[in-house]
């Protein structure tokens, strides 16, 4: 290495203390790479998983979340959108999604949906705001504003901030879980998600403190995919999705119509189909 490489590299490792995301980008990246994808003309569509943000350090290394291994196995293809933390804001992120979710259909998938944990839950959300593109969505523990313990003064901006997003929706799809014992959610979200969408008759499903698991990173569990893995496959890939369709076990059943079994243990409610300031800590 020469003299001017070595002096850069040297001043380089200085500043990396005081500009620990340096390289900041956002980038699309297979969810299983060992895995290759079906391509557009076998696959049943393209998933994106949007994982969460903290400010103590990059969440681009976190682990894929169990269920999407049941969209995998069901015939979707399946990618994670990193981002490192300096470019990660609200308004940048939900950019660089829409855009990902634009290169997708160009390449020929003919439905596109979105996954996020959190901070990405928000993404994927403003994301279907911005894109006609955005089929389905799958959002879990929606937060871009802090915990109660942490970041009290703005911590209620998880529900107030959420809701208009949702009276955004261009056309997608909506599944959304709210869990007990989340320190980052305000309560009430889920009975207002509900009526939101509903107005806006947009096929939704909304799980809402089901008994098990609990907590913000429920989703991240085993027991979660064990118990929705199959439900989200099959609400993503349903005909039709109608008033009274509900999770009963890890089974997704469209609408009441269908349903000719007892009243299921977790229910949720469905309607006839077919930027919010800077973020403060998310995970």
């Amino acid at each position: 290495m020469g003299l001017r490489k070595l002096v850069f590299a040297a001043f380089a490792a200085l500043l990396l203390p005081f500009f620990p995301c340096a390289h900041a980008q956002l980038w699309l990246a297979p969810a299983f790479p060992q895995r290759p994808e079906l391509g557009p003309a076998k696959a049943s569509g393209a998933m994106i998983w949007s994982h969460g943000r903290t400010v103590e350090g990059e969440d681009s290394t976190a682990p894929i979340p169990p269920y999407m291994t049941a969209l995998r196995d069901g015939g979707w293809d399946t990618f994670r959108f990193n981002r490192m933390c300096a470019s990660d804001t609200l308004a940048n992120s939900s950019r660089g999604l829409a855009d990902e979710v634009h290169r997708l259909k160009q390449l020929g998938y003919r439905r596109v949906a979105l996954s996020g944990q959190s901070f990405g839950g928000f993404l994927a959300l403003m994301a279907a705001d911005a894109s006609d593109e955005v089929d389905a969505l799958v959002v879990t523990a929606p937060a871009a504003y802090g915990s109660f313990s942490e970041f009290y003064n703005s911590w209620r901006n998880n529900a107030a901030k959420l809701y208009p997003l949702l009276e955004q929706v261009r056309h997608a799809r909506v599944m959304m879980f709210y869990f007990h014992g989340d320190d980052f959610d305000p309560g009430g979200r889920g009975e207002r998600s509900r009526a939101i969408l509903a107005g806006r008759q947009l096929a939704h499903v909304v799980i809402d403190q089901p008994p098990q698991p609990t907590t913000h990173w429920a989703a991240a569990t085993p027991q979660f995919a064990k118990l929705f893995g199959s439900c989200i496959l099959g609400f993503l890939d349903a005909a039709r999705i109608d008033d009274g369709a509900t999770c009963k076990g890890d089974k997704f059943w469209a609408g009441a119509g269908d349903l000719a079994l007892p009243q299921p243990a977790v229910t949720a409610s469905a309607s006839t189909q077919g930027t919010a300031g800077q973020p403060v800590q998310q995970r």
